[in-house]
């Protein structure tokens, strides 16, 4: 088991089976499990990936646990945090409690006191608050394409007069 501490230590790309980095920044990690406290990564590509008061940037991962820390895209089969924020979180199996995130793809979401701007999820338990559900997703972007087409529609008619 590798232990990794530090103060804003910015290390290189790091590989072991197991990491454990305390206080620490580091590019990159690849490993068969990485414990994260208090501490950041830029990418992660792990089995295991256990966050607690830390951040990760792009987190690649069959299992991911997350308390009190941030991850900007995350992609993994399961995913539980808890008190924290993500901004595109793709998952499997997803378990939110007190959290929040951007854009959140599951197969089967189950959120607790949590809230999403946009959620695609097959199946959703618990209570969520979310800007767009799946039916939202849908209806905004049918909106979105007829705008588009009808600002094309027009320029091509006004292109056509002009000529």
């Amino acid at each position: 088991m590798d232990d990794t501490n530090g103060t804003d230590e910015l290390a290189g790309t790091t590989s072991d089976e197991v990491m454990v980095l305390r206080g620490t920044a580091v590019e990159t990690v690849e490993a068969d499990e990485v414990h994260v406290h208090q501490g950041g990564v830029n990418r992660v590509f792990a089995g295991v990936v256990e966050i607690n008061t830390g951040g990760a940037i792009t987190i690649d991962a069959e299992t991911v646990g997350m308390t009190e820390s941030v991850g900007v895209v995350i992609r993994a089969d399961v995913v539980e945090a808890n008190e924290s924020g993500s901004g595109v979180l793709v998952a499997r199996d997803m378990r939110l409690t007190n959290s929040r995130a951007g854009v959140a793809v599951a197969e089967r979401a189950d959120l607790q006191d949590s809230s999403t701007v946009v959620l695609l999820a097959r199946e959703v338990h618990g209570t969520v608050e979310t800007m767009l559900d799946t039916r939202g997703a849908i209806l905004a972007g049918l909106v979105a394409g007829v705008a588009v087409g009808l600002v094309w529609l027009a320029g091509t008619l006004i292109a056509r007069r002009r000529s």
